[in-house]
């Protein structure tokens, strides 16, 4: 079930910026946002050791 179209790389970068340019906004609308941000960076990091699985069965 391997998509070799998903770029991890792309997408965990993107996150992180995003994560940055939140951290320097620090207002209240920004901490709900920053908490999902991170929340999302962690399902990222599940779906790629899911997806690495896989090449490595």
């Amino acid at each position: 079930m391997y998509d070799s179209r998903i770029d991890f790389n792309k997408i965990s970068q993107s996150l992180t910026d995003t994560i940055e340019a939140i951290k320097e906004e620090q207002d209240i609308l920004s901490s709900k946002a920053l908490e999902q941000l991170q929340h999302a960076q962690s399902e990222l990091q599940q779906a790629m050791t899911y997806s690495f699985s896989f090449l490595h069965r």
